[in-house]
């Protein structure tokens, strides 16, 4: 079995590169382009990742889970990659049909141009990116390896190729180049590791699992990734620019928070399936002192300096980003324990039914609260009523997995 600290080792450093991406180019691009143009490539770049996480389904948590579970045994890895892959084939096909319709019919979306298409390849290729049979494997060293030799072809691209507003589409198109690349390079590399045969899918072995925390990846798509194009419909792409940029400094950080729940995922799903409890508490007990030891004091930085750190990150122009970004601070304690309850245990434990249910109630919340904040407080109410849904979330998820271990004794 690998080691935990050596997959915690690589997957903290492909968090920590991911997010140099940002650090290095963001600062860059938002004086080249400017708020709106920015505002612009978000919000399609945003229903995409809406359409990805939907042809997606539940493949993130399933894929891992049950690779992870069979990944011993060779002939049985075969049929359950063989299968995931036929169910998520036809998942992002109807998606494709989806998205496709919504532009022909949507004027609006008409409106960004190219941009669409490119959003569209992002779609296809991102099938092709199976990063959930890696992660299954727990092979974080290939994972990080190919990502920051992908992301660094990226930085060097924007630097030699962006330079004035009009470049836009081409900034989106390196972007989205990102996606295509790892795909491409994942798909020739799992032909040692993996056998695909289509011919003997059984697209119905994992279609109840991969159908019902598909359903919570949408429910969640709706107050994760929808908020911003509604935020954008709502007032304009101002607000959606300062909304998105208070954002990335999030995501910068939750996703280093995160990064010991991903490495958890795969390991949890074995020892469940071996009964090992003891280990399963330990590893819940540490997840939880790592959470607040690390995001306590960012917390802290972030409400005092917020707007100092915007102006250093973006430039002048995104002031606005500052109220939001602080609000969004608070959801690293929010978010980073639902990952642990939810992805590091209710998955393993396939408690999936109680993980849609907790979807459900964070949806209901967004749906209440959108209109009520958002078009008088904008970007503010946008995160607002992001950190309500996600604590709805967590609240109703929690009772179960300290039932289920006993983790509070």
């Amino acid at each position: 079995m690998a080691n935990v600290r050596s997959n915690l080792y690589w997957s903290t450093l492909l968090t920590m590169s991911t997010y140099v991406v940002p650090l290095l180019v963001f600062p860059y691009i938002s004086r080249v382009l400017g708020v709106e143009r920015i505002g612009m490539v978000d919000t399609i770049d945003s229903l995409t990742d809406c359409c990805i996480l939907f042809s997606m389904m539940g493949m993130a948590s399933v894929g891992v889970r049950e690779i992870a579970r069979h990944k011993e045994n060779r002939q049985e890895l075969d049929q359950v990659f063989t299968d995931l892959f036929a169910l998520n084939l036809c998942s992002t096909m109807v998606v494709a049909i989806i998205f496709a319709t919504a532009v022909a019919l949507s004027p609006t979306l008409q409106d960004y141009g190219r941009l669409i298409p490119i959003g569209m390849l992002k779609l296809v290729a991102n099938l092709f990116w199976i990063e959930w049979f890696y992660t299954g494997i727990e092979d974080f060293r290939y994972i990080t390896l190919r990502s920051i030799t992908v992301r660094a072809l990226f930085i060097v691209g924007v630097f030699l190729l962006i330079h004035q507003q009009a470049d836009s589409t081409l900034y989106y198109a390196l972007f989205a180049g990102m996606t295509v690349a790892n795909a491409a390079y994942n798909w020739l590399h799992k032909r040692s590791l993996v056998h695909l045969n289509l011919r003997h899918a059984n697209i119905r072995r994992y279609a109840v699992p991969f159908l019902m925390l598909g359903l919570f990846a949408m429910l969640s798509a709706i107050y994760t990734k929808l908020s911003l194009p509604v935020l954008s419909f709502i007032t304009d792409h101002e607000q959606a620019g300062n909304f998105t940029t208070a954002t990335r400094v999030y995501q910068v950080v939750i996703a280093l928070v995160t990064t010991l729940t991903g490495v958890m995922i795969p390991r949890m799903s074995v020892l469940i399936k071996e009964g090992e409890w003891q280990q399963v508490r330990r590893y819940t007990r540490t997840a939880f002192k790592l959470l607040l030891a690390f995001s306590l004091p960012i917390i802290v930085v972030v409400e005092l300096f917020a707007t100092d750190i915007i102006t250093l990150f973006a430039g002048p122009g995104f002031e606005g980003a500052a109220l939001p970004m602080r609000i969004n601070m608070l959801l690293l304690l929010i978010v980073g324990a639902e990952k642990i309850i939810i992805l590091q245990l209710l998955v393993p434990l396939r408690k999936d039914r109680t993980i849609v249910w907790a979807g459900i109630a964070g949806v209901i919340v967004w749906a209440v609260a959108t209109p009520l904040l958002v078009p008088t407080l904008q970007a503010a109410g946008s995160a607002i009523v992001w950190i309500l849904a996600e604590l709805t979330v967590l609240l109703c998820a929690t009772p179960t997995a300290l039932r289920t271990l006993n983790i509070d004794h």
